[in-house]
């Protein structure tokens, strides 16, 4: 499996473009890179488990959650906040089966990206990180399955099969932050 890029054309219109780091192929940018393709290519890229949006503000998080799901097999559609990963997911056309996102992120957290993500994709399961304590969870009148940070590799891999092993449940409503009571 190979790392995926997000590349927003901001200001010049378009969906965002995926860059496969990995590809091998004749073509490349001048910084060495493969060029971009359409998110359209990403569903006859091979075989994989499931498709997981992974959405964290911090880089290091994000490509560690990136690197663990793709040594298991999984296509991963990566983003810096909840407002690329809810444009990602918008763009994306196939089944998403799982978003792992951090709670506390910019322009659009990880609790409204859920809330979102639920209206839009029914059946899609969620795994909420932070590391806050619990009580921030709680706090938001949020029943999502949580993982703290910092976490071992080896709990969120676990933590993951787990929920993508669970039988979807009924969708959830989850209210974003700026309509909640």
């Amino acid at each position: 499996m190979g790392v995926l890029s997000l590349l927003l054309r901001v200001g010049i219109g378009g969906p965002p473009m995926l860059q496969d780091d990995s590809r091998k192929s004749g073509k490349q940018n001048c910084d060495g890179t493969n060029p971009p393709f359409d998110l359209l290519d990403l569903r006859s890229s091979g075989a994989h488990q499931s498709v997981i949006l992974v959405a964290d503000d911090e880089a290091l998080i994000r490509n560690l959650v990136t690197l663990l799901m793709q040594q298991e097999g999984h296509l991963v559609l990566s983003a810096a906040n909840g407002h690329e990963g809810l444009e990602l997911s918008r763009q994306y056309p196939g089944s998403i089966e799982l978003v792992i996102t951090d709670v506390q992120m910019p322009r659009l957290n990880g609790t409204d990206l859920c809330a979102h993500l639920l209206e839009e994709r029914p059946g899609i399961r969620v795994l909420v990180m932070s590391g806050a304590d619990m009580s921030e969870i709680v706090s938001q009148n949020v029943d999502l399955p949580f993982l703290p940070k910092p976490f071992d590799p080896e709990a969120l891999k676990a933590r993951v099969r787990a929920i993508l092993a669970a039988p979807v449940q009924p969708p959830m409503h989850l209210l974003p932050s700026d309509i909640r009571p």
